[in-house]
C-alpha cells in the first residue's frame, strides 16, 4: 500500500515551493535574451547572454531569501510567534538594503551592457537603466563623456530618471560645450533643470542669461520643449 505524505508537512513547504518556483521564473522571463535582441547585430546576443545570465543569478538568489524570509515571517505571526516575527522582520529588512545595494552594485555593469548592446525599439531602450536604478550612475556619468556613445541621449535622460544628481559636472559640461550638437546639450539642459539642486538651478540661470547666439537659444528652445513634453 502507498504511504500517504503528511498532509501536514505539505502545507507547510507549499508555501516555499510556488514563493521559490515564482521567484525563478520572474527572473527568468525578465533575463530572457530575445526581451533584448529584437534585431542583434554580431556580437550583441553573446553579449546581451553574459550580462543577462548574470543578472539572473544575482537577482534570483537575493530574492529567493528575501521572499523565503518573508513567508517565514508570515507564517510565525501566524501562529502567533511574535518574538520570532519581530526577530526575522529586523534580520530580513537588514538583508534587503545591505545585500540588496551590494547586489545593485553588482549587477550595474551588466545591466549598462544590456543598454548597450540591446536591439529594440525607441520606448524600451531605458528599461536596462530603470532596472538597474542608482548603481547605474556612476557608469552612465563617464561613459556620456564620449560623444560617440551609443544611445547617448537615452543615458543622459536615463540619469534623469534615477535622478543621479553627481551627474551635474558632466552634463554640465555638455551643456556649454558649442563643439556639442544641440540635441545632446538640450537633453542635458533638460536634466539639470530635473535634478533641481541649488548648483543646477544657478546653472541652468546663468545659461538662460548668457544665452545671445542662435545656438545657444536654439538650446534653451529645445530644452524647454523636451520639459514641456516629459
Amino acid at each position: 500500500m502507498a504511504t500517504v505524505k503528511n498532509p501536514t508537512t505539505l502545507k507547510k513547504i507549499l508555501p516555499y515551493i510556488l514563493t521559490n518556483l515564482l521567484v525563478v521564473g520572474f527572473w527568468k522571463l525578465g533575463t530572457w535574451t530575445d526581451n533584448y535582441a529584437w534585431n542583434p547585430k554580431g556580437k550583441e546576443v553573446l553579449m546581451l547572454e553574459i550580462a543577462l545570465t548574470s543578472i539572473f543569478y544575482y537577482k534570483t538568489l537575493f530574492w529567493l531569501v528575501v521572499c523565503n524570509l518573508t513567508v517565514f515571517v508570515i507564517g510565525q505571526f501566524g501562529n502567533k510567534n511574535y518574538k520570532t516575527t519581530v526577530i526575522t522582520a529586523i534580520l530580513t529588512t537588514a538583508f534587503y538594503f545591505v545585500v540588496g545595494r551590494f547586489v545593485d552594485k553588482k549587477c550595474a555593469f551588466d545591466y549598462y551592457s544590456v543598454f548597450h548592446n540591446q536591439s529594440v525599439t525607441e520606448e524600451y531602450i531605458q528599461e536596462p537603466i530603470l532596472n538597474a536604478g542608482y548603481q547605474i550612475g556612476p557608469i552612465l556619468t563617464e561613459n556620456i563623456a564620449d560623444k560617440g556613445m551609443k544611445y547617448r541621449r537615452y543615458g543622459i535622460g536615463g540619469l534623469e530618471k534615477i535622478k543621479y544628481k553627481p551627474a551635474t559636472p558632466i552634463l554640465t559640461k555638455i551643456l556649454l560645450d558649442k563643439s556639442e550638437i544641440e540635441v545632446f546639450r538640450a537633453d542635458a539642459f533638460q536634466t539639470l533643470v530635473a535634478f533641481d539642486t541649488d548648483e543646477t538651478r544657478t546653472i541652468v540661470l546663468n545659461f538662460r542669461n548668457k544665452a545671445t547666439d542662435s545656438i545657444d537659444k536654439k538650446v534653451i528652445a529645445l530644452g524647454d520643449y523636451f520639459i514641456k513634453n516629459n
